[in-house]
């Protein structure tokens, strides 16, 4: 998969009823008016929901291997992936209840694309890539404070790759192909983030996966810093590497394998409610 690019991801969660329920305690006797106001502000705090659309600035090396081709060297710089891309989409979301259990749900899909002369024959060929990464998580909270936070968490990496070629006026005629896979990796992780006074933080994600039951071994490690803005707003950039060994046990025309690390800097904006 020479021009393959990839996506990944970005942190945050949430609000918790402790507060609340003690503020609860000290309300007077006669609230009034007041106390439909103050009930939804406890339904409020008991969710706290994320949304992040962000950009990798991917790099990929490695090895692939389609259908009855040789396995090939994959050298892939971000500049490839710009030049080539024809659509691409990445988006990070979150959800967190009573500060202790949350949802992750994130997208990464790109279309990569070019084209190249046969001199000879003076035809044309095309090469198509697309990649869609899904990740589904659930989490647990071991620790929070109100600076700090690590959780633990459990699900899955869905990857769905497919390359196509398209050759027309060659020697061998005009003809399109595509071949690739997709499949499941389960993983499981740990994650934390600390924030220094109004406007800094940190965060760290590791992660796990594949175990045989998709890919060979998987494996995803990134860190970096957050600014906030705002208490809604804020801004992050991370570096991510990304590690996966995929081989599909076919052989002939179904034979496709994918063995890569993908790394690079993750820029992220995030809204959190």
């Amino acid at each position: 998969m020479t021009t393959l690019g990839t996506g990944l991801s970005l942190t945050a969660f949430a609000l918790g009823l402790v507060a609340a329920t003690a503020e609860a305690a000290e309300l007077p006797t006669d609230l009034g008016d007041d106390t439909s106001d103050y009930v939804d502000q406890r339904i409020d705090r008991a969710w706290e929901f994320t949304v992040a659309p962000y950009f990798v600035g991917a790099n990929i090396a490695g090895t692939a291997q389609v259908g009855r081709l040789p396995s090939t060297d994959v050298d892939v710089s971000t500049g490839d992936i710009i030049e080539n891309l024809h659509f691409g989409g990445m988006i990070h979301a979150e959800a967190l209840f009573q500060q202790r259990f949350g949802a992750t749900l994130d997208i990464a899909y790109m279309k990569l694309g070019s084209s190249t002369d046969l001199l000879r024959t003076g035809g044309r060929a095309r090469v198509g890539a697309k990649q869609l990464i899904v990740e589904t998580f659930l989490s647990y909270r071991l620790h929070n404070s109100e600076t700090s936070y690590v959780d633990v968490f459990a699900g899955g990496r869905y990857w769905d790759v497919t390359l196509d070629l398209n050759v027309t006026g060659s020697i061998a005629g005009s003809f399109t192909t595509a071949r690739g896979d997709n499949w499941w990796d389960p993983v499981i992780g740990l994650r934390g983030f600390h924030r220094f006074g109004e406007k800094w933080s940190i965060n760290a994600r590791a992660d796990i996966g594949g175990f045989g039951a998709g890919s060979d071994f998987s494996w995803n490690v990134q860190g970096g810093a957050g600014y906030h803005i705002n208490e809604t707003w804020s801004a992050h950039l991370n570096y991510k590497v990304l590690s996966v060994d995929y081989d599909n046990g076919k052989s002939g025309n179904s034979s496709f394998e994918y063995d890569t690390i993908t790394h690079g800097p993750l820029l992220g904006v995030m809204a959190k409610f």
